[in-house]
């Protein structure tokens, strides 16, 4: 099958599959936007994406970034999802239209100075670490809320909502445990009246777990290795 038309496919049945899970979640949210994670993306596709029906796609890495988003189609909205070192964050600011990974105090001072020199808005959301996985980073659950009105404090940081991983082996119960602690710090940021908006997002559902994090409100999901799976290495 040519790249662009099973690109396509891929993208239908996991759409498909978004929306099933939406249908059955108590918990849904009324849309959610698929973030194409391009690690795991076969050279060949890349061109393809915006054609395809891509709008939104993500990168873990800077240097990533750097080197494929000179690959791919103009008009893309770029998500930076992984830890980001501050002495990267000139080039994350210039790379990424979207942060997921804001994990501390120190990160948000530092970018809040990089982007009032640069004269930029950056949406960001805040990195908690839901299943309390030493493996992974983000903040404790009962730090948020004053994480939170430290990044209110900071003007050139546009605060979206809140971005989770669940962990590895966590099988299905505890992946809804840490996506459903996920929505209530960001319900309680929204009881509390912090914000202006107030941050609605919540990052969370990868290709292993998007279709539980859907269900449990997911606004948007990061998925790469199931768009992927089985498409061509090469162009026709």
């Amino acid at each position: 099958m040519e790249v662009q038309a099973a690109l396509r496919q891929s993208l239908a049945d996991l759409r498909a599959r978004i929306e099933a899970a939406r249908a059955r979640g108590a918990h849904a949210a009324p849309q959610v936007t698929l973030v194409v994670v391009t690690k795991s993306a076969p050279p060949a596709v890349l061109p393809h994406l915006l054609l395809a029906g891509v709008t939104d796609v993500g990168e873990n890495r800077v240097q990533a970034a750097e080197e494929r988003r000179p690959r791919t189609p103009p008009g893309l909205v770029w998500h930076g999802i992984g830890h980001l070192q501050r002495n990267k964050a000139a080039r994350a600011v210039d790379l990424f239209d979207v942060f997921h990974a804001l994990d501390s105090p120190r990160l948000a001072e530092h970018l809040e100075s990089v982007l009032a020199r640069a004269g930029r808005l950056w949406p960001v959301y805040i990195q908690v670490n839901a299943a309390a996985d030493p493996a992974k980073g983000g903040l404790a659950v009962e730090e948020t809320v004053a994480f939170v009105k430290d990044v209110l404090r900071h003007p050139h940081l546009a605060c979206r909502g809140f971005m989770t991983m669940a962990r590895l082996d966590a099988g299905e119960a505890g992946a809804r445990a840490a996506f459903r602690a996920l929505r209530e710090v960001r319900d309680e940021v929204r009881r509390r009246g912090l914000g202006d908006p107030p941050p609605e997002g919540l990052s969370m559902g990868m290709s292993d777990d998007f279709e539980w994090a859907v269900e449990e409100g997911s606004t948007v999901v990061r998925v790469g290795r199931a768009v992927f799976a089985g498409l061509p290495e090469e162009g026709p």
